[in-house]
């Protein structure tokens, strides 16, 4: 038969455990610049993005969108483009209404080309769209030119599944 504990052998062992629970200080400020040193080294190595990559992976999702958009409604739908930014339209009421909400800005040092620079109007105030998306799929396959520096890259509207490029 197994004896209880006496209680100064209960208290000591108490203290013993007590003593080896937890970190000391030195242990914990060990770890910590352990962590803030790779922390640091791992920012340091990372390239930060690339903005013009960035302004054409977005403005390829926002085409796609505009083409699926005018598929689904059976509407034209276009691609307002300006010196800041661009922003989608729909055709309604024989006029193109601007969505201020699809609103995109560039990037800083991010600019972009109309398809067709001839085709821009001298009227400022006429709205013109860039590139103008067919509901029955007819729509111009134009290249829009995003610029940075002396880089640049032609975003393209993608097919559509199961209809051939134009």
């Amino acid at each position: 038969m197994r004896r209880p504990p006496s209680s100064l052998q209960t208290t000591r062992s108490r203290a013993a455990l007590a003593q080896q629970a937890g970190m000391s200080l030195v242990e914990v400020l060990v770890t910590l610049s352990i962590v803030a040193l790779a922390s640091v080294l791992i920012v340091a190595t990372t390239r930060p993005a690339d903005p013009l990559k960035t302004e054409s992976e977005q403005l390829g999702h926002t085409l796609a969108q505009l083409e699926a958009r005018a598929r689904v409604s059976g509407r034209p739908t276009a691609l307002m483009l300006d010196e800041a930014g661009y922003a989608g339209a729909d055709w309604q009421g024989g006029d193109w209404i601007v969505a201020e909400a699809s609103r995109h800005t560039f990037a800083r040092g991010v600019s972009a080309r109309r398809p067709d620079a001839r085709a821009a109007r001298k009227d400022k105030a006429a709205i013109v769209p860039a590139l103008i998306f067919d509901p029955l799929g007819h729509s111009a396959r134009s290249p829009v030119r995003l610029q940075a520096g002396t880089r640049q890259i032609d975003v393209v509207p993608l097919t559509a599944p199961g209809q051939a490029p134009q």
